[in-house]
């Protein structure tokens, strides 16, 4: 409800109105003050200059909530480990960053409900993106100046701890490079080149590599002693659907659970993994050593952080997991496997 108040009574209160100030010496026009700031002692005397002795003021009553503290209230619900918020809002919104180099945590469930209530929103990066220490995750704000407290309430209740980030922690890898045409020298391995680099920059080291040929107890073997070794597990070479191909069911005699043969992302439909224990083992497709961005890039930060990845996360994968191929490639801030 607005009220007309002298300025000196108005400490405390909510601004209803933008106040204009033209200043010819500074070359200035604009909003001295904004609609929903709250007015301070300090700000008496420039009021005073703008030729203001009374002001309209918002009078908040007991069920209603200014939207800056529903913003610092929301934000505070809606951040779990390693996040942290603004000091105070700006212009009634606060974000929410990364603490740490890692990847993403969004309960999508949750934030839809939170969206849904009416005067809370809260946009959000996506899940399972790989973010530094300072990125932008999350912007908090209502939508109006003043909400119900009841609202809001019921938005911290939905909204809790929605959003976090898993830290990437140094992990160690094994890769089992297989094919008897490589394994014989007569053609040379690429993965290990093109698979390095990458790893490297989400704190895995390749520790250990080696070449088999296309034997399927011999790969079984291997997967089994890398599993005990190393906390990734990665196999090429072998991911096709001939009936020659040994890689896949190595993997399933290594008996590995969770076992996931192929998704529906494009590049790297054939990609392939399980789990022998905590140790994920994953089957990188060809496709790998063509493009930037494959379905390896989609899982790989998930899996780094401890995520298990089910098969009704892999088939929700199919909405966004057509790759634009763009001609300069700007993966991961683009839609490809973000579906």
């Amino acid at each position: 409800m607005a009220k007309l108040l002298k300025v000196e009574d108005a400490v405390g209160k909510v601004l209803c109105h933008d106040i204009t100030e033209v200043n010819l010496d500074k070359n200035f026009k604009g909003a001295a003050f904004k609609k929903g700031h709250i007015i301070r002692k300090e700000d008496i005397p420039r009021l005073k200059r703008l030729g203001k002795e009374y002001i309209y003021v918002l009078e908040l009553t007991d069920d209603e909530i200014h939207e800056d503290e529903a913003a610092v209230v929301l934000a505070d619900a809606l951040m779990g480990e390693n996040t942290y918020r603004d000091e105070k809002p700006s212009e009634g919104k606060i974000r929410i960053y990364s603490s740490v180099y890692g990847v993403t945590r969004i309960d999508v469930d949750k934030i839809v409900s939170f969206n849904m209530i009416g005067e809370p929103s809260c946009p959000t990066i996506h899940d399972g993106m790989v973010v530094k220490k300072g990125d932008v995750i999350a912007a908090v704000r209502i939508i109006s100046l003043v909400a119900k407290r009841k609202e809001i309430e019921k938005a911290v209740k939905i909204g809790e701890n929605a959003i976090s980030v898993k830290a990437f922690t140094p992990k160690t890898a094994g890769l089992i490079i297989t094919g008897t045409e490589i394994y014989t020298g007569k053609i040379r391995d690429r993965f290990y080149d093109k698979l390095s680099p990458k790893l490297k920059e989400l704190l895995v080291e390749i520790k250990e590599k080696v070449i088999l040929p296309d034997e399927l107890d011999r790969i079984r073997e291997k997967i089994e002693e890398f599993s005990e070794k190393y906390h990734l597990v990665l196999l090429t070479g072998g991911t096709s659907v001939d009936p020659d191909d040994v890689t896949y069911r190595a993997i399933k005699a290594a008996k590995a659970r969770n076992f996931i043969r192929g998704n529906p992302i494009q590049p790297g439909n054939m990609l392939t993994m399980g789990w022998i224990g905590e140790t994920p083992v994953i089957a990188v497709p060809a496709a790998a050593l063509f493009f930037r961005a494959t379905a390896l890039d989609v899982w790989l930060p998930y899996i780094l952080t401890g995520r298990r990845i089910t098969k009704e996360m892999v088939a929700k994968k199919a909405h966004g997991g057509l790759c634009h191929r763009c001609n300069i490639c700007v993966f991961p801030v683009c839609p490809f496997g973000r579906g």
